[in-house]
């Protein structure tokens, strides 16, 4: 910005240097038009402008202008930043995985009416009752959640990092769609995520609820009540997910020992059933303690990693420590 009479002296100047009208135009690539009405100071001249005019003219770029903002963009955008920061110091943080989700969720609804997105949903397998769909109904009963369009399995990103391979492989072979797998932000949570109204309604047909699990009071299906083979399949994946394996020890005297015990931890009563039956169906005589089942027993816990074994490397691993 020039002081008042500054641009048009400047323009006046070089074109006192054999410099015409149309010359400058070209140089500056602008229309002799827009030349007229910077000499007429109607506009500021860029200072990229201004530069090329003093290089190719040898003339001294005048002290007494000052810099203008050359995107107002940038500067609405730095005021933003001060006003959010300035909320957030007040409010706190606006933004969760909830709320994100259910913004997802309407865009994707504004979207599909406004015929962006398609209405269509994934083309996936429906099997038939088996093992391995009766040990997913377990993982699912344990770690997973169930909504109106979206199944979502969450396990703990360190501790169960192999398990998220063998679920997310199990889930291809049953459905034959891969889940989104994604690392959660705020915790060491790890997602997988299927999503289609039609699955959800395939897993709400075999027995599996949509909703809260806890408040629900969630039971396995009768299906799997209905075989030993299916009980085991579907205990096996309770386990690997509310399930631990809880290091014991004890000292006598001068000596002290070790023990490793198995251990399913849940809200629901009917689960907690299941598993007492299934354990006591089994011969491996557990041991209820409110929302928690033990088996203390070491010929009961190797008898339980023969029959029922597991597919999470968090507890196979203390399979030959437990079997000294």
């Amino acid at each position: 910005m020039f002081p008042q009479g500054g641009q048009r002296l400047f323009i006046e100047k070089l074109l006192q240097n054999d410099a015409t009208t149309v010359t400058l135009s070209n140089i500056a690539n602008v229309s002799t038009r827009t030349l007229r009405d910077w000499r007429a100071e109607k506009y500021h001249i860029p200072v990229r402008v201004v530069k090329t005019f003093c290089k190719k003219y040898k003339v001294k770029l005048p002290d007494n202008i000052s810099k203008l903002r050359e995107n107002w963009k940038l500067m609405r955008k730095e005021i933003s930043t001060r006003g959010a920061i300035a909320r957030y110091k007040i409010y706190g943080n606006f933004s969760t995985p909830e709320g994100r989700r259910k913004g997802g969720h309407n865009a994707l609804q504004i979207l599909r009416k406004r015929g962006v997105a398609a209405w269509c949903s994934k083309d996936y397998l429906y099997p038939k009752k088996s093992v391995g769909l009766a040990e997913f109904v377990g993982i699912l009963l344990g770690d997973g959640g169930i909504t109106k369009e979206q199944v979502t399995i969450t396990l703990n990103t360190n501790a169960d990092r192999e398990y998220v391979h063998f679920v997310s492989k199990l889930g291809n072979t049953l459905f034959g769609q891969k889940p989104t797998i994604s690392d959660r932000k705020d915790c060491m949570a790890t997602n997988l995520r299927y999503s289609g109204i039609k699955l959800i309604e395939f897993l709400l047909k075999i027995g599996l609820k949509c909703g809260d699990k806890v408040r629900q009071q969630v039971d396995v299906p009768n299906w799997i009540k209905s075989s030993i083979k299916y009980k085991v399949a579907c205990l096996r994946g309770l386990m690997d997910t509310d399930g631990c394996i809880s290091r014991c020890t004890h000292k006598y005297k001068t000596k002290s020992y070790t023990y490793y015990n198995p251990c399913f931890a849940n809200r629901s009563k009917p689960l907690l059933n299941f598993v007492t039956n299934t354990f006591e169906e089994l011969n491996l005589n557990p041991s209820v303690a409110g929302e928690r089942i033990w088996l203390y027993n070491k010929a009961s816990i190797q008898d339980y990693f023969k029959i029922v074994g597991s597919s999470n490397f968090r507890l196979l691993k203390f399979k030959n420590i437990i079997a000294r």
